[in-house]
């Protein structure tokens, strides 16, 4: 079988075997699973599943129904709900219909940039650096305008803080990519 130039999916435990195929190595099964182009996206997605409840938190935090709004402890229950949720689906459905690699040892690693540089082009890691950027400091600036208690306000800079540094990895990236 002929080795591909570029993976369909970057990110942490994400590897090529010996046939240039990407391998989603779960270190909890020391299993190694096949992913194909048609379950890029669906991978994609739940590759997410850590940063969507933060985000369901951030806009719960916010939303205000009339004169009924969620609290911090409705926000963070459905925040974890959603992380539960997600991971159950990972765990139990997507990796389920994946081809499994038993004992995977993964046999070349590349770093997290080097992974986003392969799998993105110039121009999308240019928009998804500044989107990032620009939805933290959006969201930065928008908790310091809303009064809220202490404790939400460093939860909601916590959270942009975090986007921010995924804006900034991109713009690493994007400054080591080769030519």
């Amino acid at each position: 079988m002929a080795q591909k130039n570029q993976p369909s999916v970057s990110g942490f435990s994400v590897y090529q075997d010996k046939h240039g195929r990407d391998v989603y190595y779960d270190f909890i099964t020391k299993n190694g699973y096949l992913i194909l182009e048609s379950n890029a996206g669906q991978f994609s997605l739940y590759q997410k599943r850590f940063i969507i409840p933060l985000i369901v938190f951030a806009l719960l935090l916010n939303y205000r129904i009339g004169s009924f709004y969620f609290d911090i402890y409705i926000a963070a229950l459905a925040a974890i709900i959603v992380l539960v949720g997600l991971e159950f689906l990972f765990r139990f459905r997507f990796l389920r219909s994946l081809t499994v690699i038993p004992n995977f040892r993964p046999e070349r690693k590349t770093s997290y940039l080097e992974q986003i540089n392969e799998t993105n082009e110039k121009n999308v890691l240019l928009i998804k650096a500044l989107l990032y950027l620009l939805f933290g400091v959006l969201l930065a600036v928008y908790a310091f305008m809303k009064e809220i208690t202490e404790l939400e306000l460093i939860i909601m800079l916590i959270i942009s803080v975090v986007i921010c540094i995924y804006g900034i990895i991109y713009l690493v990236a994007l400054a080591k990519r080769k030519k």
